[in-house]
């Protein structure tokens, strides 16, 4: 047999062939003859008429790969030719996800799930519809889940429709993206001010957006943020322009993610295609990801789900003879071992293909002109049925500096970047747990740490204080705060996180805000209102603020009462006791949040009657109508802003207005 290992290589004219492969050899001597048709005439020889049939079917479907000798120089590292955009045993899975992209694009919004073990060829799946989405003029978005990420998914997300505004500037004529902002413009109205905190890059379809873009108001909550991204995603999909929308890595989301993709979906108005793959090793039945599934099916939302397993021995076998140029015939024998070694899983198969040529045990031979192994040795190769051994070896054998860079880069993620555009990125997945495994266990935390610190460092040394750097290095020391127990150091840690915190905050992503916040909470001391009550007033009024905006109204109020009840004047107070009024409307106590502002109010300096006639009311109207009717525009503009006290006095008047019809009918006639 042609087959043998590096070390047999030198035996090779020792050993005693048969009259079939010795014939077939001289052939290849002549110089003249391709080594496709010498081994064709071999496999005559051999088996008869049907194995060469099948080989002259190759040779006419792909005569540069089967027929002609490749010209692979004199080099020992000869590279494998894989087909490059391939996917090797999955045509049913690609005709399943394009025909329902297809139906997305005739106006109704789809989902579909994938599962299956990293490296099975999940992303891969996804990634081969992406030239039919461009093609018919949809919008591909991605966003890929991380386990250690400094970015949450839900503003992935976020992030991803933000982009999203990039893609339809530079895709449209001016007189397009009039049409699309004037369609924003009118499905917002005056609320557009919210879209323009969601999505900055909304400001550039129309220099209105910029002239007048608002701050977030700080009681936008997650139903708010679902509703503008719903009315967003309206305007801009269509079945001319569907969005396919891909979300890796689902394990790793949390419920605020699917709450979002869920509201999209359900709209019959939006055109989306949603697309997420999840490792279905690593989640339970009782995973938010089902329950997903679940809500859409019960709104009707068309839904598929799919399973990708390893590939079959054919399909295997088929790839590693497009990669080695040689007849599947010939490659059986090594397509064996390497099915059983890896169980079909492509990632780990390719892998495994890779280690053998690096080691010498795959070896192009240049005076046969093919490739050439030898099975007994390969079939001894002892391996765990998982790719991270070989991975490890792999990179155990880099350079020290070079294993620290990956180190720290694996500390990141999959992917890092520094403006969310260029950057580093593995890969694979498997790649960076492989690198992130070259730190030590025992090591891990304190290797975070250390990171962390030195960013946090070099940073101030230089000025840098953007919001991608805070998260990185909060994210890092954050890893580590059990060997923290200096007070004044677990102190600075505490105000990274809540300035970490309300960063989150400021982009409404409030399930990060939540994750920061708590670990501010946790490393402040026991008579922290004692001795820092501003910092505790305002962390806690933060607190309340995103737990309000995640619905969590029980916590929110939780932490507003402990403003009102540590507070020591009644000005400090203010701030909570206007968001409490909010909260209790929300939960349905207008009573107590009419007494609340009543009880403000009066505090205030107002007083409040128990009843009003509708005579009072309008004899009252009609004399603010006749002051206000000599007031210009301009001396509006030019008034002086009203002092700290008016202003609450309005906000709570304002309250009890909203909410005298409900608690006090006689006030609200």
């Amino acid at each position: 047999m042609l087959s043998r290992a590096r070390g047999d290589f030198d035996k090779a004219d020792t050993q005693t062939d048969s009259p079939i492969q010795v014939v077939a050899q001289k052939m290849q001597t002549l110089g003249k003859i391709p080594v496709s048709v010498c081994h064709m005439t071999q496999n005559l020889l051999e088996s008869g008429l049907k194995g060469v049939c099948e080989d002259l079917h190759l040779l006419l479907l792909d005569p540069d790969r089967f027929l002609f000798d490749k010209e692979m120089g004199t080099h020992e590292n000869v590279d494998l030719l894989y087909r490059k955009g391939k996917l090797y045993g999955r045509d049913k899975e690609e005709s399943l996800i394009t025909d329902a992209f297809c139906r997305v694009s005739r106006g109704k919004s789809e989902a579909f799930f994938i599962g299956g073990f990293s490296g099975s060829g999940k992303s891969k799946l996804v990634n081969s519809l992406r030239d039919r989405v461009d093609a018919v003029g949809g919008y591909v978005l991605t966003y890929k889940c991380d386990d250690v990420s400094k970015e949450k998914p839900f503003y992935g997300i976020v992030t991803a429709l933000d982009q999203l505004c990039t893609i339809i500037q530079g895709r449209n004529t001016p007189e397009g993206l009039l049409a699309v902002a004037n369609n924003l413009k009118s499905a917002f109205g005056d609320d557009y001010w919210l879209l323009t905190s969601l999505l900055p890059n909304v400001c550039l379809l129309s220099s209105d957006f910029i002239v007048n873009r608002k701050p977030a108001s700080e009681t936008i909550n997650i139903r708010s943020v679902c509703f503008t991204l719903v009315r967003f995603v309206r305007v801009v999909s269509s079945p001319v322009h569907p969005i396919m929308l891909f979300l890796d890595d689902l394990q790793w989301a949390d419920d605020t993610v699917f709450e979002v993709i869920h509201t999209i979906l359900s709209d019959t108005l939006s055109c989306m295609f949603f697309v997420g793959t999840y490792r279905d090793n690593e989640v339970r039945s009782h995973h938010a990801i089902f329950n997903l599934i679940h809500k859409l099916e019960a709104s009707n939302v068309p839904t598929t789900k799919l399973l990708l397993n390893g590939l079959n021995q054919e399909d295997l076998n088929t790839m590693i003879s497009d990669a080695l140029c040689l007849f599947p015939r010939i490659c059986r024998p090594l397509s064996d071992i390497v099915f059983q070694k890896t169980k079909g899983n492509p990632f780990f198969a390719l892998e495994f293909m890779e280690s053998l040529r690096t080691r010498g045990l795959l070896r192009y031979n240049h005076q046969l002109k093919r490739w050439v192994w030898n099975e007994s040795i390969i079939r001894s190769e002892e391996i765990t049925d998982n790719v991270q051994y070989l991975l490890s070896s792999k990179l155990n054998g880099l350079p020290g500096n070079i294993q620290g860079l990956l180190k720290v880069l694996a500390c990141f993620g999959t992917t890092t970047s520094e403006d969310g555009q260029s950057g580093f990125k593995f890969v694979h997945d498997k790649v960076r747990e492989a690198a992130y495994n070259l730190i030590p266990a025992s090591d891990k935390n304190q290797f975070h740490y250390d990171l962390g610190q030195i960013l946090h460092a070099i940073c101030q040394r230089k000025g840098i204080g953007d919001s991608q750097s805070q998260f990185a290095i909060v994210s890092q020391i954050n890893r580590g705060l059990l060997l923290v127990e200096s007070p004044s150091l677990r102190m600075e840690i505490a105000e990274l996180n809540m300035k970490a915190g309300n960063l989150s905050l400021d982009r409404s992503d409030f399930v990060t805000a939540n994750s920061y916040f708590s670990v501010t909470l946790s490393l402040l001391s026991e008579d922290h209102w004692e001795i820092m009550p501003a910092f505790s007033r305002s962390l806690y009024y933060s607190v309340a603020k995103a737990a309000y905006s995640s619905a969590n109204l029980e916590k929110a109020q939780k932490a507003l009462q402990k403003i009102i009840d540590e507070s020591k004047s009644f000005n400090e107070k203010l701030d909570a006791l206007h968001l409490l009024v909010t909260v209790l409307v929300e939960r349905d106590a207008q009573e107590q949040a009419f007494n609340t502002s009543l009880e403000v109010l009066m505090q205030l300096g107002e007083k409040i009657p128990d009843s009003f006639e509708k005579r009072d009311a309008r004899a009252m109207v009609k004399k603010t109508s006749k002051i206000l009717s000599g007031v210009s525009e301009e001396s509006l503009s030019t008034m002086k802003e009203v002092d700290k006290k008016t202003e609450y006095i309005l906000i709570f008047f304002s309250h009890i207005s909203d909410i005298a019809f409900f608690a006090k009918p006689a006030m609200g006639e």
